[in-house]
């Protein structure tokens, strides 16, 4: 018996001695098996080298009470559900099997992160397109890579198998690694078609790629991040939906699955949806617009995302794009430094008249979160990025945020249009009740959603709210607190209008309405108010639709947001 092991369990047991005989006697014939991976353990669970005790020590210990799991070869889950004797009495699933139940008999299974992994691989098999091509258009891969090692083992394990295409290049930009990223390289181009950019600095996710894509050679550039890892067919299908959709595609994005996380923190993710192509969320600070991925509590093969979709924008991390169009649309602007630049760069396809395509049968699992510590200084550059992007593109976006929703495209956004009434005299006055309740009514016949505030003291709007419609001269919009890009629009009632009203108050607002010909003239003449248009009165429902109508005419031909 291994005495010095024998004092450790007998200390750390706290002095239980049929405890300590029955770890011990584990511990030994566990160390002949492949139950327990050391190497594997101290990867998922990284703290345990930080402990003063062994990892098997630990596991056996502290680690499964923790939910760790001791190797791909044995799910403790399984076998406590199995043999409930066993999740009963409390003891270790590990240790049990070892002393008891191999002998029994029992049955154990391999972690379930390798049975989910391999059915998700071979349920997407069966659904490619498996493209044929009368001829395959040279793609250059373009990675990112700074002391990512472990990251480029699993991306080019069995790599050219995976990707079910033959032409392409792959130009690697390593930023100044310090680990045996080179070597590993230089080993791989024996066997693949791999140039080296090796940087002495750390560049920008923009600058790497515009720099490898100035030396591709490919036709088509393929951006890839190094933490990636690809399954069966995914540059086929890639290439497929490029080729075979019509002649405006400029780019097209993949499905990214998270991978299994053997962690408390991150176990909820696995196997989840990490990408399935981008919209744009509101919020109110920092203003206004956000990109986020439209489908994370979609099934991995729920058939709205395992075919080929147009969307705003897809994620860089894995993105196709014709060489030519990335070239002519400046390819990602340097100003940021990792974030939002794919963003930014489907946005400029978009004003260009390009469209950007989700390819929903192209998987690959991103083991995103093992890339990135969220820390102080992580916040402070997401801030810096993201006054960049709204400096450049929050008018346009805004903008085709508003069309989109006025027209349901669902391309932009998956949210209907919101609109916000106001009126302090719903309640007192019968007219102002019978008019509301009649607007209501005809924005709700297009399809929008209603706010109603009667409150003067109510300045409190949710993200999601888009116009503003007052029919109150008296409400302080000054004071509200709402996203900026929020349309500001003032109903004036014709037959209550005096020339003597403080029409200062109209400065506030984005758009006047009325309906009369003398009362349009003379703010036209008296005012300095930029929009202002005149709405057929005659019902309720004309007046919904012209406000909408005259609205979406002003978006279109303003060069700014209004």
């Amino acid at each position: 018996m291994n005495i010095i092991k024998f004092s450790s369990f007998f200390i750390r047991s706290k002095f239980n001695i049929k405890k300590t005989f029955n770890l011990t006697r584990a511990y030994d014939k566990i160390k002949k098996t492949n139950l327990f991976n050391e190497e594997f353990y101290l990867e998922k669970y990284p703290k345990v080298s930080k402990k003063r005790i062994g990892p098997l020590e630990y596991y056996l210990i502290y680690g499964y009470l923790e939910g760790h799991i001791p190797s791909l070869d044995f799910d403790p889950d399984f076998y406590l559900t199995n043999y409930v004797d066993v999740k009963n009495s409390g003891m270790n699933p590990l240790v049990h099997y070892a002393l008891y139940g191999a002998n029994e008999g029992k049955l154990i299974q391999k972690s379930p992160s390798i049975l989910k992994h391999e059915e998700i691989i071979n349920t997407n098999r069966n659904i490619l397109s498996n493209y044929n091509f009368d001829e395959e258009p040279l793609v250059s891969i373009i990675i990112l890579n700074r002391n990512g090692i472990t990251h480029l083992k699993r991306l080019f394990k069995d790599f050219r198998e995976k990707t079910n295409y033959d032409n392409f290049e792959i130009i690697i930009v390593d930023n100044a690694s310090s680990d045996e990223s080179l070597d590993y390289l230089k080993e791989l181009q024996k066997n693949l078609p791999i140039k080296i950019i090796e940087n002495d600095i750390n560049v920008s996710f923009s600058k790497g790629n515009n720099d490898a894509a100035k030396i591709a050679n490919g036709e088509y550039l393929l951006l890839l991040n190094n933490d990636i890892e690809p399954t069966y067919g995914w540059l086929n299908e890639m290439m497929g939906t490029m080729l075979f959709n019509d002649d405006n595609v400029g780019a097209v994005g993949a499905k990214l699955i998270f991978p299994y996380y053997f962690d408390y923190k991150n176990k909820k993710k696995s196997y989840k949806i990490q990408h399935a192509g981008d919209i744009f969320a509101e919020r109110i600070k920092p203003c206004c617009l956000y990109a986020k991925n439209k489908s994370p509590e979609y099934d991995i093969f729920d058939s709205r995302i395992c075919g080929n979709k147009e969307c705003i924008a897809v994620t860089g991390a894995v993105m196709l794009v014709n060489k030519e169009i990335y070239c002519k649309c400046g390819g990602l602007n340097e100003k940021y430094n990792y974030g939002l630049e794919d963003v930014d760069f489907a946005l400029k396809l978009h004003k260009n008249n390009y469209k950007t395509i989700f390819s929903g049968k192209s998987l690959l699992f991103h083991h995103e979160s093992s890339t990135r510590t969220k820390d102080k200084d992580y916040f402070e550059n997401d801030k810096k990025n993201f006054n960049i992007f709204w400096n450049i593109w929050g008018d346009y976006l805004s903008k085709n945020m508003l069309i989109d929703k006025i027209n349901y495209n669902n391309l932009f956004t998956e949210k209907r249009l919101k609109i916000v009434l106001i009126d302090k005299h719903y309640k007192r006055n019968k007219n102002s009740h019978e008019m509301l309740k009649g607007i209501s009514k005809g924005f709700n016949d297009l399809g929008y959603d209603l706010d109603l505030i009667t409150d003067d003291a109510d300045y409190v709007f949710e993200n999601s709210s888009d116009i503003l419609v007052s029919f109150d001269l008296e409400y302080d919009i000054s004071k509200i607190d709402a996203r900026d890009d929020l349309v500001r629009i003032f109903s004036l009632n014709d037959f209550n209008f005096s020339k003597n009203d403080d029409l200062s108050k109209l400065d506030f607002y984005d758009v006047v309405i009325c309906s009369k010909n003398q009362t349009y003239n003379y703010l036209k003449e008296n005012t300095s108010i930029k929009h202002i248009f005149k709405i057929n009165n005659e019902s309720f429902t004309e007046y919904s639709r012209d406000v909408i109508k005259n609205l979406e005419g002003i978006l279109k031909n303003s060069e700014g947001f209004l």
